[in-house]
């Protein structure tokens, strides 16, 4: 614990790897269960214009239901943290989401893990995981890496391009000026941004893997993450 009462940065960092690789996981059950991200807005952006284009009602329906859960749950957890400052109140609020969305899923008894969920029952469960990925970007801000995002990985991915490139130029300056070499802030973040990209991948691979053999069940190992992450918090207070 530092001296003004803020967690050490490596638990941190380690937590948004967390993160990254849970929104990977429930973006792929989420696409290949709802047919639709409930983590990557830009992709449910384009589904969006797509669905238009298309004429495609429902699936307009399903992208902007997408959309605005992810907003209403970013918002609300903006407020938690406004108002308690503490991260883990943030991931019981994405648990109970996700908690909420299996007890709609369980009694329907869908047979087959890897199929697509009929619509009617989809559309809680997008609103629900959607809610809860909103949530979770909200935390993501108290993490204090400002510019990591675990479910925004477009962004991740240029910030990592920008300052690899800044670092490189920032290197050649020092040498042809022949300054000591202090670590700068973006060469210290780009181990966060590439872990926090491959860990939403990893994360991708695993759901992709468990939803094709455990159907919406796997949104359970999400739950098991955010609640020791809930636990991991309770000691301590968000920067």
């Amino acid at each position: 614990m530092r001296i003004d009462g803020t967690p050490p940065a490596v638990p941190r960092r380690r937590l948004a790897l967390l993160l990254g690789g849970s929104a990977g996981y429930l973006d792929a059950i989420s696409y290949l269960a709802l047919g639709i991200f409930t983590a990557n807005m830009t992709g449910n952006t384009v589904l969006l214009g797509i669905a238009i284009g298309q004429g495609h009602w429902l699936g307009v329906a399903r992208a902007l239901l997408a959309i605005a859960a992810f907003v209403a749950g970013a918002a609300g957890g903006s407020l938690l943290l406004h108002g308690r400052r503490r991260l883990g109140s943030v991931f019981g609020v994405e648990g109970a989401c996700l908690l909420l969305g299996l007890a709609v899923w369980v009694p329907l008894r869908h047979p087959h893990p890897g199929s697509v969920i009929p619509v009617p029952t989809a559309l809680p469960l997008i609103a629900l995981l959607s809610a809860a990925m909103g949530a979770q970007s909200a935390a993501v801000r108290r993490v204090g890496e400002q510019r990591i995002s675990t479910t925004y990985v477009t962004g991740t991915l240029t910030s990592l391009a920008v300052d690899t490139v800044s670092e490189i130029l920032a290197r050649r300056e020092r040498r042809s000026r022949l300054a000591p070499e202090a670590p700068r802030p973006t060469a210290r973040a780009l181990p966060l941004l590439t872990g926090v990209w491959a860990a939403y991948v990893a994360g991708a691979l695993v759901g992709g893997f468990s939803q094709q053999r455990w159907g919406f069940w796997s949104v359970v190992l999400p739950v098991v993450v955010l609640a020791g992450a809930a636990a991991w918090d309770l000691p301590r207070s968000a920067p």
